[in-house]
């Protein structure tokens, strides 16, 4: 990984400014790698996931006792009750009321765009930076994870994780300017302007990442449509299998050792 840029970081994690730091989202990987470049920086990451990924075995369990804040939205896969988009935002943002960070990506899925430029985004992020201004947001790109695993299907591309020329790289830009939307009513309008504000300080730090102007006007899934649905609902489904499989298998082990107990229990007496 070439990591740049982290001088953005340093100044506010030293005073401990709470931060929210927003990035474009293109694979399975990025949460995990960026986490990881965050902890090496001294920034230690509250991530946003998305609650399917809490109902898996194991990995579920490891992101609840690392802090991590569940996000709820509309989708096939079943999310855990009393779970709600409100609530995520209240948990994320009682983070920022310790001091902590954040890291949210803001499209909240990978993006749609056919060349994997920035997409349209959800206001969530801006939403708590308006919510903290002592807050600051920091803008980040990245770009190789998406070679590395496809992130319709999951497969891993072991020939190129394994090469010593593969490369990921991550670019941390100068927190972003709200100033020109605090201090005034809060509308649905406000925020997609603000939203579109941070998502502009994103595609310009990742232009300097990878080759191509990027994608104008910004996809934009209700307009442009998604050319990615049916794979995305076909892996969706196929998750919610695979889950309940798992789940089964569990029970079925529980059950066989509380039968077992059981049995020895009663030979004993």
């Amino acid at each position: 990984m070439r990591v740049e840029g982290t001088e953005n970081l340093a100044g506010h994690r030293a005073s401990g400014t709470p931060m929210i730091v927003v990035g474009n989202h293109t694979s399975h990987l990025d949460g995990p790698v960026v986490a990881i470049v965050l902890y090496e920086a001294g920034v230690v990451p509250h991530t946003a996931a998305k609650a399917d990924l809490f109902t898996i075995p194991v990995l579920g369990w490891a992101l609840r006792q690392l802090g991590q804040v569940a996000v709820y939205r509309p989708g096939l896969m079943s999310t855990p009750k009393n779970g709600s988009s409100t609530g995520s935002l209240g948990e994320l943002s009682d983070v920022l009321d310790s001091g902590g960070s954040v890291l949210i990506f803001p499209e909240a899925t990978f993006t749609r765009d056919p060349d994997e430029w920035p997409m349209r985004a959800k206001t969530g992020a801006v939403r708590l930076a308006l919510k903290h201004p002592d807050a600051v947001i920091v803008p980040f790109a990245h770009w190789g994870n998406e070679e590395l695993i496809d992130k319709w299907c999951g497969k891993i591309n072991w020939k190129a994780l394994l090469r010593r020329s593969a490369s990921i790289r991550i670019r941390f830009g100068a927190p972003v300017d709200l100033s020109a939307f605090r201090g005034i009513p809060i509308t649905h309008d406000l925020l997609v302007e603000a939203t579109d504000h941070v998502m502009d300080a994103i595609t310009a730090e990742l232009v300097q990442l990878r080759p191509g102007p990027p994608t104008t006007p910004r996809w934009d899934r209700a307009v442009d449509g998604d050319p990615f649905k049916k794979i995305d609902e076909r892996n969706q489904i196929r998750a919610k299998k695979r889950g309940a499989r798992m789940r089964f298998v569990g029970c079925a082990v529980l059950g066989c050792v509380a039968l077992t107990r059981y049995y020895k229990g009663r030979r004993k007496k």
